[in-house]
C-alpha cells in the first residue's frame, strides 16, 4: 500500500531548481572545503522508481552517479562515495524518510526527509542541527 502510494506521487526522474544551504549542510556532515564548493555548484538529478518492493534512487550529478536501494520499514546498507551507513527507510504522512547512521567512523549521522509540495519534490537534509532544503520538479 505504501509503496504503491510512494510510486504515484514521487517516481519519476526529477530536476533541481533550487538549493538552500547545501555547504552549510556538507560541512556539518564532514566533507572538506573542495568538495562542498563543487557540490554547491552542482544541481543533481533524482530518478526515483519502485520496484521489486523496493524504492530505488538514482542521484545523478555532472561527475558521479549514485544508485541506492531501500527497503520500507527495513534496516538497509547504504554507501556513497566512501562513506557507509545504516539507513531505515520508513513513509508516513506523504512523506519519505531516511535515517543514517554512520558506520565507517568518518561519516555523520543524517536524516533526509522528501515530500511533495505543490507539485515539486522538497528534500530536506539534517545533520548536526545544520539543515538543507533542495527543491525538484519533475521534468
Amino acid at each position: 500500500m505504501a509503496l504503491d502510494e510512494i510510486k504515484s506521487k514521487f517516481e519519476g526522474k526529477w530536476e533541481c531548481v533550487k538549493a538552500e544551504n547545501i555547504e552549510s549542510f556538507l560541512e556539518a556532515m564532514g566533507v572538506n572545503l573542495i568538495k562542498r564548493k563543487a557540490a554547491a555548484q552542482l544541481k543533481p538529478t533524482l530518478i526515483i522508481s519502485v520496484k521489486d518492493g523496493k524504492v530505488e534512487i538514482v542521484r545523478k550529478l555532472p561527475i558521479k552517479e549514485t544508485k541506492n536501494q531501500f527497503v520500507l520499514d527495513q534496516e538497509n546498507d547504504i554507501s556513497d562515495d566512501d562513506h557507509k551507513f545504516k539507513a531505515m527507510f520508513t513513509y508516513s504522512e506523504g512523506k519519505m524518510k531516511m535515517e543514517f547512521k554512520a558506520v565507517d567512523g568518518k561519516s555523520k549521522d543524517n536524516v533526509v526527509v522528501r515530500e511533495i509540495e505543490g507539485g515539486n519534490l522538497i528534500q530536506t537534509a539534517t545533520c548536526n542541527g545544520v539543515t538543507a532544503k533542495t527543491t525538484f520538479k519533475k521534468s
